[in-house]
């Protein structure tokens, strides 16, 4: 009887890890609290996040194969199919050799990408990042005309980007995204063993500064001044959200903060006497806590506005968000 097991491996301690005299080691990666013992020669023992399956296999020997996940409940699928794999050893009806084979022809593409999907999840992607993701990668097989795991191949997808190199009708950027994607789908079918191997992984990405159709620039003093005016004289129905847009456009180009941030922003994020901005690391694509500088205009500006919606801190009663914006900004 096989069983799931966390194996403990030994990491060099973290420059930021904060230890107490019990030997216990705390810190942070990616917004996730992490916890290890300090061992006698400085490192930290700590725990892997994901599942190992221990099984004993045909030969009488114990096997330890990571699961490559930290989902229990696909970590116990793998587990059944290689406990499956044993006893159809033992009993004689297949080879290790024929059942490296045949893994292609037990689980559909559809499933394949729901199983990539759940996975993604688990690893904590943003939903932002997840839709994108399977949207190419199911494009990219209809496109091909790719139906089944088996139709995954070096050379079908070496054609398509062939042809995308040959029409110019993408740049390299977006061509790359699409490669990309297909190839983390691949890499996780290899990584579950459903695939033997990875047969994208030598395929390059295209070099997109040799053909970078949008360079980018910072705007000039007239073209802010241009967008914030057109903003504020469009026509919207609500006219409260053309104040809004106008404050969100400032406070993007004057702070440097990514869409996701700004729109988790709270009041209680803003020290309104110091004129200074807090990022929570959970919100930022680090995952590191940050602390940004903001003109003072834009302070008066979120201190009016904030009270004129009746916004408070979150830890008041009427706690809110600052902005509403994701509603059209979708």
């Amino acid at each position: 009887m096989g069983s799931l097991i966390k194996i403990w491996k030994t990491i060099s301690l973290p420059p930021e890890a904060t230890v107490k005299r019990d030997g216990t080691v705390t810190w942070t990666v990616k917004g996730k609290k992490r916890t290890g013992k300090l061992t006698k020669t400085g490192s930290v023992s700590v725990q892997s996040d994901t599942w190992t399956a221990q099984f004993t296999d045909e030969t009488g020997k114990i096997q330890r194969i990571s699961t490559k996940t930290s989902v229990r409940s696909i970590a116990e699928q793998i587990l059944a199919k290689y406990q499956t794999e044993v006893d159809r050893i033992r009993a004689g009806v297949a080879t290790r050799e024929e059942l490296s084979k045949i893994h292609f022809r037990h689980i559909t593409l559809d499933k394949a990408l729901e199983q990539f999907r759940t996975k993604m999840t688990a690893s904590g992607c943003t939903p932002g990042y997840i839709g994108p993701c399977m949207q190419k990668i199911i494009r990219l097989c209809n496109e091909t005309g790719i139906d089944s795991l088996t139709g995954i191949r070096r050379e079908t997808i070496e054609r398509w980007l062939a042809g995308e190199v040959q029409n110019k009708v993408h740049a390299p950027g977006t061509i790359n995204s699409y490669l990309t994607a297909i190839k983390s789908f691949a890499q996780y079918l290899a990584d579950i063993e459903i695939l033997t191997k990875n047969p994208l992984k030598p395929i390059r990405k295209l070099n997109a500064t040799i053909e970078q159709r949008k360079k980018r620039r910072a705007m000039t003093a007239e073209e802010v001044e241009r967008l914030l005016q057109a903003t504020a004289q469009r026509k919207i129905s609500k006219q409260w959200r053309t104040g809004e847009r106008v404050l969100i456009y400032q406070l993007l180009l004057g702070t440097g903060l990514r869409s996701t941030e700004l729109s988790l922003l709270t009041p209680d994020q803003i020290d309104f006497d110091r004129c200074r901005l807090r990022i929570e690391a959970a919100n930022t694509k680090n995952k590191k806590a940050d602390v940004l500088p903001i003109r003072e205009d834009l302070v008066q500006s979120v201190k009016e506005w904030a009270a004129l919606h009746g916004i408070r801190p979150i830890h008041s009663t009427t706690s809110g968000q600052l902005f509403r914006y994701p509603v059209w900004a979708t």
